[in-house]
């Protein structure tokens, strides 16, 4: 029974910190084509962590598993997201300032944009579509729903603005950028401001693990109460179910907050 609580915590650790191999590039995709059967597939360890443990110890011990499993795989998931589409934020920014100061320096748009495009991979698919002479603020609005790259919404509307009047974009889009880089700080802000909460759910999520210890500490047998009875059993799935309810509860919370 001791053997089988180090590897319950064992394996809750290794979730919680540590990336499932291959799935950072499933998940790490833009195109949403791709991303849902990368979800997807991102659950297939701990489905198979918690049939192999229901197999082994028994149902309480395989719904224990997989709702650990299962938390740890979405709280990673939605950290990778968050730090992808906060990369592609910074990126946005980076290429209104370049196609900004190329206009600035005189440069016509169609020359900026596609010396802008060689250095900002947010503006390649803009730069491709304006050499064949296609439309450059559609392409620009229709890339802004990916996550992280909402600014270039801001910049088709420039861009068509610019098209359809002949105004100068320069002072504008020097304006846009000024925004976006004003809100990408206070985005890292409020991110800064909300780890705490997120590292204490996680902390509190972990402490039914330092129960166990204290219990064999204290001469008891937790473990083989927890897997032995069905009242035992039945403590152990609902705990668990409950534990990482709360945690996914936390994180939405902070979500929520964070914007």
């Amino acid at each position: 029974m001791i053997a089988l609580a180090v590897l319950v915590a064992a394996a809750a650790g290794w979730l919680w910190v540590a990336p499932l191999p291959g799935l950072s590039r499933l998940a790490a995709t833009s195109v949403r084509s791709r991303a849902a059967p990368s979800r997807v597939l991102s659950w297939l360890p701990a489905a198979v962590l918690g049939t192999v443990a229901a197999a082994v110890a028994g149902w309480a011990v395989g719904v224990a598993f997989g709702c650990v499993g299962a938390t740890a795989t979405w709280v990673l998931g939605r950290n990778r997201r968050r730090r992808e589409a906060a990369r592609q934020r910074a990126e946005v920014v980076r290429a209104c300032q370049l196609v900004g100061g190329l206009l600035g320096l005189g440069q016509v748009p169609a020359e900026a944009l596609r010396a802008a495009a060689a250095r900002a991979p947010v503006l390649a698919e803009a730069a491709a579509v304006q050499t064949l002479g296609g439309e450059v603020a559609e392409v620009l609005r229709r890339a802004s729903v990916r996550p992280g790259w909402e600014g270039l919404r801001e910049l088709a509307a420039a861009w068509r603005v610019a098209e359809q009047t002949g105004a100068s974009m320069a002072a504008t889009l020097t304006a846009v950028a000024d925004r976006l880089a004003a809100e990408l700080t206070l985005r890292a802000t409020v991110e800064a401001e909300l780890s705490a909460p997120r590292a204490t759910g996680r902390l509190l999520a972990l402490l039914p693990l330092a129960g166990l210890g204290l219990g064999y500490l204290l001469g008891g047998d937790p473990v083989g109460f927890l897997t032995s009875s069905w009242f035992g059993q039945l403590c152990l799935a609902l705990g668990a179910a409950l534990g990482c309810a709360g945690l996914v509860w936390t994180e939405l919370l902070a979500d929520k907050h964070g914007g």
